[in-house]
Protein backbone atom coordinates (compact mmCIF):
# COMPACT_ATOMS: atom_id res chain seq x y z
CA UNK A 1 0.00 0.00 0.00
CA UNK A 2 1.31 4.03 -0.83
CA UNK A 3 2.42 5.11 1.87
CA UNK A 4 2.64 8.99 -0.01
CA UNK A 5 -0.75 10.24 0.06
CA UNK A 6 -1.68 12.85 -2.72
CA UNK A 7 -4.89 15.14 -1.59
CA UNK A 8 -6.46 16.76 -4.38
CA UNK A 9 -8.43 19.97 -2.52
CA UNK A 10 -10.95 19.86 -5.41
CA UNK A 11 -12.54 23.59 -4.43
CA UNK A 12 -9.34 24.74 -5.20
CA UNK A 13 -8.62 23.32 -7.41
CA UNK A 14 -11.83 23.82 -9.60
CA UNK A 15 -11.18 27.73 -9.17
CA UNK A 16 -7.53 27.56 -9.85
CA UNK A 17 -8.39 25.56 -12.91
CA UNK A 18 -11.38 27.83 -14.06
CA UNK A 19 -9.26 31.00 -13.91
CA UNK A 20 -7.06 29.52 -16.80
CA UNK A 21 -10.24 29.21 -18.88
CA UNK A 22 -11.61 32.92 -17.22
CA UNK A 23 -14.26 31.17 -15.62
CA UNK A 24 -15.87 30.63 -18.76
CA UNK A 25 -19.80 28.80 -18.23
CA UNK A 26 -18.26 26.29 -21.10
CA UNK A 27 -15.61 25.68 -18.88
CA UNK A 28 -17.35 25.12 -15.65
CA UNK A 29 -19.40 22.83 -17.80
CA UNK A 30 -16.55 20.57 -18.81
CA UNK A 31 -14.79 20.77 -15.83
CA UNK A 32 -17.70 19.62 -13.89
CA UNK A 33 -18.24 16.80 -16.06
CA UNK A 34 -14.88 15.71 -16.69
CA UNK A 35 -13.57 16.06 -13.31
CA UNK A 36 -14.58 12.30 -12.15
CA UNK A 37 -12.47 10.93 -14.73
CA UNK A 38 -9.32 13.37 -14.25
CA UNK A 39 -9.24 12.00 -10.72
CA UNK A 40 -9.39 8.49 -11.44
CA UNK A 41 -6.62 9.05 -14.21
CA UNK A 42 -4.61 10.46 -11.75
CA UNK A 43 -5.45 7.53 -9.17
CA UNK A 44 -4.33 4.59 -11.66
CA UNK A 45 -1.25 6.63 -12.74
CA UNK A 46 -0.77 7.32 -8.98
CA UNK A 47 -0.70 3.75 -8.44
CA UNK A 48 1.69 2.70 -10.74
CA UNK A 49 4.35 4.67 -9.13
CA UNK A 50 3.38 4.06 -5.22
CA UNK A 51 1.59 7.10 -4.42
CA UNK A 52 -1.90 6.95 -2.90
CA UNK A 53 -4.58 9.68 -4.91
CA UNK A 54 -7.82 11.13 -3.13
CA UNK A 55 -10.04 14.46 -2.98
CA UNK A 56 -11.57 15.95 -0.81
CA UNK A 57 -14.01 19.34 -0.09
CA UNK A 58 -11.12 21.25 1.87
CA UNK A 59 -11.55 24.41 0.37
CA UNK A 60 -8.46 26.43 1.91
CA UNK A 61 -5.39 27.63 0.13
CA UNK A 62 -3.22 25.11 -1.86
CA UNK A 63 -5.25 22.88 -5.20
CA UNK A 64 -2.82 19.91 -3.15
CA UNK A 65 -1.30 18.78 0.00
CA UNK A 66 1.17 15.75 0.40
CA UNK A 67 1.03 13.61 3.46
CA UNK A 68 4.40 11.47 3.39
CA UNK A 69 6.86 9.56 5.58
CA UNK A 70 10.10 11.78 5.11
CA UNK A 71 11.37 14.53 2.77
CA UNK A 72 12.33 11.99 -0.03
CA UNK A 73 8.55 10.83 -0.37
CA UNK A 74 7.42 14.22 -0.75
CA UNK A 75 9.95 15.76 -3.59
CA UNK A 76 9.39 12.30 -5.63
CA UNK A 77 5.44 13.34 -5.20
CA UNK A 78 5.91 16.56 -6.14
CA UNK A 79 7.99 15.01 -8.88
CA UNK A 80 5.46 12.56 -10.40
CA UNK A 81 3.10 15.16 -10.19
CA UNK A 82 5.27 17.67 -12.92
CA UNK A 83 5.08 15.21 -15.16
CA UNK A 84 1.54 14.54 -15.51
CA UNK A 85 -1.01 16.43 -17.91
CA UNK A 86 -2.86 19.21 -15.71
CA UNK A 87 -6.87 19.37 -16.34
CA UNK A 88 -6.75 20.76 -19.49
CA UNK A 89 -4.09 19.22 -21.02
CA UNK A 90 -5.80 15.93 -20.39
CA UNK A 91 -9.40 16.38 -20.91
CA UNK A 92 -10.55 14.57 -23.67
CA UNK A 93 -11.49 15.74 -27.29
CA UNK A 94 -15.35 16.30 -27.20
Amino acid sequence: MPQTIITVHLPSHRRTTLKIEHDSAEASQAYDAQIGGYLAFLRTEGRKAGFSVESDERDWGPIFSIAETDHAAKKAAHDWLNTQPDFWNWIPSA
